[in-house]
């Protein structure tokens, strides 16, 4: 087993706190405003109501969300970010920015790929491009299929 300093247990803590796919998402919006269950689940994409329901409810525990539930009917439930669960926003807020740097960094990328795949067009004269045209017809011409000669239906073909 690998020895634990003091960096890998707060990692650890911070992991346990705030990883996976969906906590640092739900974080996002419920920051943004969006504190209602079902507000949540249309906002998120991707994640179905078992999971989000799991993942509010292990954020709550933890001390990072509030749950207030209002004696309405039908019955009315808000979440909001506590003071550690707004502590954790720089974080959040950092792994956006670097999303979207590699975001824009990926787009770039395969612009200028793109850009290298397109092959140089060079002007040919008139009477060539005539003769290159004719050639690409003759190509896709479908040669002539020769039919296979009809074998009498009471006539019984010999086994190999």
């Amino acid at each position: 087993m690998a020895k634990h300093n003091k960096e890998t247990q707060a990692l650890d803590y911070s992991m346990e706190m705030i990883g996976g796919k969906w906590k640092p998402i739900i974080l996002y919006h419920v920051n943004k405003g969006t504190n209602r269950f079902n507000k949540l689940f249309t906002e998120i994409e991707g994640i179905n109501r078992q999971m989000l329901s799991k993942q509010l409810k292990s954020l709550e525990r933890s001390g990072i969300l509030d749950r207030t539930l209002y004696g309405e009917i039908p019955p009315r439930v808000e979440y909001t970010l506590t003071a550690l669960g707004k502590s954790l926003l720089p974080i959040v807020e950092v792994m956006t920015s670097w999303g979207l740097k590699q975001i824009t960094d990926a787009i770039v990328i395969s612009e200028v790929v793109e850009v290298e795949k397109i092959p140089e067009i060079k002007e040919m004269p008139k009477a060539q491009q005539i003769l290159e045209v004719k050639k690409d017809v003759e190509i896709k011409k479908e040669p002539k299929v020769e039919e296979a000669p009809k074998v009498p239906q009471n006539h019984q073909l010999p086994l190999f």
